[in-house]
């Protein structure tokens, strides 16, 4: 195995606070998706299908509970609580979060920018921007981890790195 950039632990109360305000965010970015499903489906369905406001909301509002509630079951698997030791090791092309691995670059995926944000507790964390390329384009998806209070330095570091 290749040799982290960095690896960095927390007690389980940071981590623990960490999870809690990562959530919020998630929570907060899958209403605002959800909610965007709904109006775009609704509205799709109605000019391009032709069906009443009424059938298009039936079909569209399933999708957008169900798409934003998937995203968050599975695509933050590393988001617990309670973990004993918590670590992250950070990689050029991969994070590994408590044994759970989020990839930041590969054929198609990569890092678009990197950068550091903080929290209204004074957290600071650094936020991976990934981009990836679909049939219609461009997505992307945050991800953030936090920075132990004696490792800010190293967190500029590998923003110039990466």
């Amino acid at each position: 195995m290749k040799t982290p950039l960095a690896h960095w632990k927390y007690s389980s109360k940071q981590w623990d606070e960490f999870v809690t305000i990562e959530k919020e965010n998630k929570k907060e970015d899958s209403i605002y998706f959800g909610i965007g499903i709904l109006i775009l489906g609704t509205l799709g369905l109605m000019i391009f299908r032709d069906t009443s406001f009424l059938m298009a909301l039936v079909f569209a509002a399933p999708l957008a509970f169900l798409i934003p509630f998937l995203r968050l079951k599975f695509s933050y698997k590393h988001l617990k609580k309670g973990i004993k030791q918590p670590e992250i090791k950070i990689f050029f092309d991969k994070l590994i979060i408590n044994k759970h691995t989020v990839w930041l670059q590969g054929p198609n995926k990569g890092v678009k920018s990197m950068k550091i944000i903080e929290t209204k507790s004074n957290l600071q964390l650094l936020e991976f921007d990934v981009q990836w390329m679909t049939r219609k384009g461009p997505t992307n998806d945050e991800f953030r981890i936090p920075i132990p209070e004696d490792e800010l330095e190293q967190a500029k570091h590998l923003i110039t790195l990466l």
